[in-house]
């Protein structure tokens, strides 16, 4: 399970360090990939192969499904870890995120998405106005 915000900076090679209490539930094989959001996301091994097991179950007749699938696919990297820790993030998955400078690394019970920190701080207001309607949701979801 992955927990709390971590503010980080990527350094002039494009690498970022991941904190050691996500890093650990990481392990091998995670997978870093564009967000559906303005960020990226760290997925486990077992939580990306159900996730792409999920969309390749998807009936690839459909148009959106295979732009889901290109958007997925071919924006994935294998997540290496150096040993301070840190991740290589691609100039196309940077791109995507708008990644310069400082960004915010987000524990999101199960992945790991990285932020702007421009763009976290106006996720954290839309958060913020819509607290109780997030709320309203949850309860409907439980009845």
């Amino acid at each position: 399970m992955f927990l709390g915000q971590y503010e980080r900076s990527l350094d002039e090679k494009s690498r970022v360090p991941i904190p050691p209490e996500l890093r650990a539930g990481l392990g091998s094989g995670a997978v870093l990939t564009r967000s559906f959001d303005n960020c990226l996301c760290i997925y486990p091994a077992a939580r990306w192969e159900a996730l792409a097991r999920a969309v390749d179950d998807l009936p690839q007749v459909r148009r959106e499904v295979r732009l889901l699938a290109r958007s997925l696919f071919g924006g994935a990297v294998p997540c290496e870890f150096d040993r301070q820790g840190r991740i290589i993030i691609p100039a196309f998955l940077r791109e995507h995120a708008g990644l310069c400078g400082d960004v915010i690394i987000v524990g999101v019970f199960s992945r790991v998405e990285i932020w702007s920190k421009e763009a976290w701080t106006g996720e954290r207001q839309k958060i913020e106005s819509e607290g109780s309607q997030l709320a309203e949701v949850l309860s409907t979801s439980r009845a």
